[in-house]
């Protein structure tokens, strides 16, 4: 009788531990479903960055005599479309900002920027996002000076 009674109980143990050991798998399971959505969507996230991209190939400040002219440049060589928030221009310690208004382009298409300003040397940051989104990220350049002399 005591042997059956013994056989019994280390049977109740063994089932009891198969028990917590599936409801502990069964939890992590859950977990690791629930942020399979996360997961992708930081994927998808990541694959969208990777195919926008944009060019400054001019970011020039023309000094003539009576002022000085900004001339940008800002091409989408990626291949996802794009939303330009803002250029921010740091120049001789002061900052600069020029609203674009999420102004949009596609794959291939450039915007040129013309503006007058104050200053003849500048760093300039673009702002730009991702088209329907809120992945955002910066282009920073150095403006080149031409000089244009009365003669």
């Amino acid at each position: 009788m005591r042997l059956v009674l013994k056989m019994a109980l280390d049977r109740l143990i063994a089932e009891l531990m198969l028990l917590v050991g599936s409801i502990y798998l069964g939890y992590t399971l859950f977990i690791v479903l629930s942020h399979m959505g996360t997961a992708i969507s930081l994927v998808n996230s990541m694959d969208q960055m990777a195919s926008a991209s944009i060019y400054v190939p001019d970011a020039v400040i023309i000094t003539n005599g009576t002022g000085n002219q900004l001339y940008l440049v800002i091409y989408n060589n990626g291949h996802i479309a794009i939303n330009l928030r803002e250029v921010y221009m740091n120049c001789q310690g002061s900052t600069m900002k020029i609203d674009l208004n999420n102004t949009y382009l596609v794959p291939g298409n450039y915007l040129i920027i013309h503006e007058q300003i104050p200053y003849q040397q500048c760093s300039v940051s673009n702002i730009f996002c991702i088209a329907n989104t809120t992945i955002c990220m910066a282009y920073e350049t150095n403006t080149t000076r031409y000089v244009i002399s009365q003669s």
